[in-house]
């Protein structure tokens, strides 16, 4: 493990029950009075945007909501958010959501300030500008979005997600309020905590792994296994909640610095074929991945097996997916999708950082082990 790094958090956080309230205070101080609500439906039938918009309508904040962020954005979904942006000019955008609002609404704004109306041409940019002031509340536990300079995107024509990333991307301020998680519902809270814990395993795991990252993911580790259980059955606890809010938070400043593994890898090409949930996308094939990788780093896996207390980090997670009914069985994938998937994983960045190299084969194998495959 490394014990040199460049370690570099541009976004400011505001965390804590509450800290949502400040959000108008923040824009005003900054100068700034017009400002693109950028969400989903979900969000928006929730109420979730209710005290928001009061809150920013009272401080003198103009506001105009777009609520047509897709799960697994793409770039149609940004295309559409940039042109209601150049209608409305806004001076800064306000993402209300889960990762594929936060990305989106990172996306909208780079693209503005590039001047560049499809988001894959962002990947051009040789000298990107600073984007929009962008504003992230997340209303999930599980991206980390909200403190990263990552943006992914699927391309439906080739069925490719495509990560995009660079400081100009970062948000201008990452408002982590566990009061607008209490009503996700119980399947989301489960999918979006095991996304986090991918995160700060695969980061735990990563060959290029530092002691500050290990130090922030052993304990975004910790309050997944003490508050994940407790925050899917009994949604309204909020110390459940704050927990895996910190959990999302620590996990994504430190794997945007170390990179992740093979999960990752994989679980971008089962989104960009078939369009399922990030989340449990990670979750299936976390187990099997991490048995694939354990002879590479059998210090690392003895210590996630310290961090769950009475029990192997493997046993707690097999218990988990018991408890939930948690299986690859119900995600079908297409045999002859898998060499395309295999191949495109292997070249994927997650990979390169894995702590064990794998071969088209592996993953082929890996694949069909953690899905249910179809002819």
């Amino acid at each position: 493990m490394k014990n040199y790094f460049d370690f570099i958090l541009p976004t400011p956080v505001l965390f804590g029950p509450g800290m949502a309230e400040r959000l108008p205070t923040e824009l005003r101080r900054r100068g700034l009075a017009r400002a693109l609500v950028v969400t989903d439906r979900g969000v928006r039938e929730a109420g979730i945007l209710n005290p928001l918009l009061a809150g920013l309508d009272a401080a003198g904040v103009t506001c105009c909501v777009w609520d047509g962020v897709v799960s697994n954005p793409d770039a149609d979904s940004v295309r559409e958010g940039i042109e209601v942006a150049k209608r409305n000019r806004p001076d800064a955008l306000v993402a209300v959501g889960g990762g594929s609002t936060l990305d989106t609404a990172k996306a909208i704004a780079g693209c503005l300030a590039a001047g560049v109306a499809e988001v894959f041409a962002l990947r051009e940019v040789k000298d990107p500008r600073a984007s929009l002031p962008v504003f992230c509340l997340p209303t999930t536990s599980g991206t980390g979005s909200e403190v990263s300079y990552w943006v992914v995107i699927t391309d439906r024509r080739t069925h490719e997600k495509v990560s995009i990333g660079d400081p100009a991307l970062s948000p201008t301020l990452a408002v982590v309020d566990p009061l607008l998680t209490l009503s996700l519902p119980p399947r989301l809270t489960l999918w979006t905590g095991l996304d986090a814990l991918t995160h700060a395993v695969e980061a735990f795991l990563s060959t290029a792994a530092s002691s500050l990252s290990d130090l922030l993911v052993k304990e975004a580790i910790t309050l997944v296994v003490k508050s994940l259980s407790c925050a899917v059955d009994v949604g309204d606890n909020l110390e459940a909640r704050g927990d895996m809010a910190l959990a999302s938070l620590l996990a994504g400043a430190a794997m945007q610095h170390v990179g992740l593994g093979l999960v990752h890898a994989m679980s971008h090409q089962v989104g960009g074929f078939y369009d399922v949930h990030h989340g449990l996308a990670n979750a299936i094939l976390l187990p099997h991945v991490l048995k694939f990788n354990a002879p590479e780093c059998p210090d690392k896996m003895k210590t996630l097996d310290n961090l769950v207390e009475g029990e192997g980090f493997m046993e707690w997670l097999k218990r988990l997916y018991e408890k939930y009914a948690l299986s690859g069985e119900k995600v079908e994938i297409k045999e002859e999708d898998i060499p395309t998937m295999a191949e495109r994983a292997r070249a994927n960045v997650n990979a390169q950082t894995n702590p064990r190299k794998a071969e088209v084969q592996d993953i082929m194998e890996l694949y069909r082990k953690s899905f249910k495959v179809v002819e």
